[in-house]
C-alpha cells in the first residue's frame, strides 16, 4: 500500500502537487497585477500534471510566470478595465434609482457570461502560445463560442467551492489549501480534450508542409483554433521550446530540405 508507485502514494503525491500549486498561485497573486501571469503559470504546470510529465511545480512554475510576465499581465489589466466597467454598469442598474428597461438588464448579464466565457480561455492559451495579446483574446472568445457546453462548464467549475463552503463551513481549511489549485487542475483536464483535434490538425498541417514529421511537435500540447483562424499571409504555427510559435512557411520550407 505504502509502495511509491502505489496508487496511494501516487494519489498522495498528486494532492502534494495540487497543494504547492495552489500555494504558488495565491503567492505569486499577492500584488495583484501579476494575477495574470500567475493564472498562464499555473495553467501551464496544471497541464503538465494531467499529462503526468515529470513535474517540480516551484521550478516550473516561477519559469512560466517569468515568460509569460509581460502579456499574461497585459491580459489581466485589460480585464480589469472591462471587469471595473460592468460593476459599473450593475451598480447603476442598482443603486440609480432608474427603472432601466428589461432589455438593458439582459444585455448587461449576457455580455458578462460571454466575457466570463472567453476568460476562462484566455490565460489557457496565453500559456501555451506565443502570440500578440490582440490574437489571444480574440481566439480565446472564438474558442469559447465554438465549444460553449465546455465553456459553461468552466465557468461553472468556480462556483464549486462556494457551494461546498456554504452547506459544509468546516471545509474552509481545506479549501483555502486546495481551491485554486484543483480547480486548474479539473480545467485542464477539460482543456486537454477539447483541444485535442486541434492539436492533431496542427500536427498534419505542419507535416503537409515539410513533408516529414517533427519530433518536437509530437507533445500533446495545447493548440486552439489559431492556425485555421489566425494565419495571415504565409506565417504558420509550429510547436517549440513548449509552446506553439507563428514562423514564416518559407523558413519551414527551407528547414525540409
Amino acid at each position: 500500500m505504502f509502495k511509491l508507485d502505489s496508487p496511494l502514494m501516487n494519489f498522495l503525491n498528486k494532492v502534494a502537487d495540487i497543494m504547492i500549486l495552489n500555494f504558488m498561485f495565491l503567492v505569486f497573486c499577492i500584488p495583484v497585477f501579476t494575477v495574470g501571469a500567475a493564472f498562464s503559470a499555473a495553467y501551464y504546470m496544471g497541464f503538465k500534471m494531467v499529462k503526468n510529465e515529470e513535474t517540480y511545480i516551484v521550478k516550473g512554475f516561477w519559469k512560466a510566470f517569468k515568460e509569460n510576465f509581460k502579456q499574461g499581465t497585459a491580459i489581466w489589466l485589460i480585464l480589469l478595465v472591462i471587469l471595473a466597467l460592468l460593476t459599473a454598469d450593475y451598480r447603476i442598474i442598482a443603486y440609480s434609482g432608474i427603472e432601466f428597461a428589461r432589455w438593458i438588464r439582459i444585455a448587461v448579464v449576457t455580455v458578462t457570461m460571454v466575457v466570463l466565457m472567453g476568460v476562462v480561455f484566455m490565460f489557457p492559451l496565453q500559456a501555451r502560445f506565443v502570440n500578440p495579446v490582440r490574437n489571444t483574446i480574440k481566439n480565446a472568445f472564438l474558442m469559447a463560442l465554438s465549444h460553449l457546453p465546455t465553456a459553461f462548464l468552466l465557468v461553472a467549475i468556480y462556483a464549486v467551492p462556494v457551494i461546498v463552503l456554504y452547506f459544509i463551513p468546516q471545509s474552509l481549511p481545506i479549501l483555502i489549501l486546495l481551491t485554486f489549485g484543483l480547480i486548474i487542475y479539473a480545467k485542464s483536464f477539460l482543456l486537454l480534450r477539447v483541444f485535442k483535434k486541434y492539436e492533431e490538425a496542427l500536427v498534419d498541417n505542419r507535416q503537409e508542409t515539410s513533408g516529414e514529421p517533427d519530433e518536437s511537435e509530437a507533445d500533446s500540447g495545447i493548440f486552439a483554433e489559431s492556425d485555421r483562424i489566425e494565419r495571415e499571409g504565409k506565417m504558420v504555427k509550429v510547436f517549440r521550446n513548449g509552446k506553439f510559435v507563428e514562423v514564416p512557411e518559407n523558413s519551414l520550407n527551407r528547414d525540409s530540405k
